[in-house]
């Protein structure tokens, strides 16, 4: 969503968040904004402004509604290899997926969540981790960005700007199937 669309939205919500608080009051007893708005209807200026922002809003409603009915494709982002006989393309799907095998692979790796970001420099790669317990983190982090980068390279031809590594956790629970090392 671009930031025109959350501006509406963000005025959107707080208009009929407004008018339903109102509401809300008016039917506890308070008929005061009721009352400006029936004097209000009165008055040609009164009128046209209240019908300038109905219209605004109804706008608004038919562009979030259209937009939540229409049947747009996931767009991704994908890199391009331009060969001889035409271009291959690997979404951001796909390099997540593989980062996630390769990580997983790395020792001492409970969890992995990435994430791939696209930028005209080139492609970032964010990953959070656990670990396990007893695992030494900038070896393993270390390992886990060599081999991001080497494998990205070699497999599927592509070059890593950044691989940025978060470790959000060093769990005590091993990985199912994993046996655990005793004392």
């Amino acid at each position: 969503m671009n930031y025109i669309n959350r501006f509406l939205l963000v005025i959107y919500t707080l208009g009929v968040m407004a008018a339903l608080f109102v509401l809300g009051l008016a039917t506890a007893g308070w008929t005061t904004p009721f009352d400006m708005l029936q004097s209000s209807l009165y008055r040609y200026h009164d009128r046209m402004v209240i019908g300038t922002v109905v219209a605004v809003f109804l706008i608004i409603s038919i562009k979030f509604l259209l937009h939540a009915l229409s049947r747009e494709p996931h767009l991704t982002h994908a890199v391009v290899h331009e060969t001889d006989i035409g271009q291959v393309k690997i979404s951001d799907e796909a390099i997540a997926n593989i980062v996630t095998r390769v990580v997983n692979q790395v020792r001492g790796v409970r969890d992995v969540s990435p994430r791939v970001v696209f930028s005209p420099e080139g492609i970032n790669v964010f990953v959070r981790v656990s670990l396990l317990p007893e695992t030494h983190i900038p070896k393993t982090t270390d390992e886990i960005q060599n081999n991001l980068a080497s494998y990205m390279s070699e497999v599927a031809g592509i070059n890593i700007k950044a691989v940025k590594i978060l470790v959000e956790s060093v769990s005590s629970e091993l990985k199912s199937g994993t046996p655990r090392k005793l004392m």
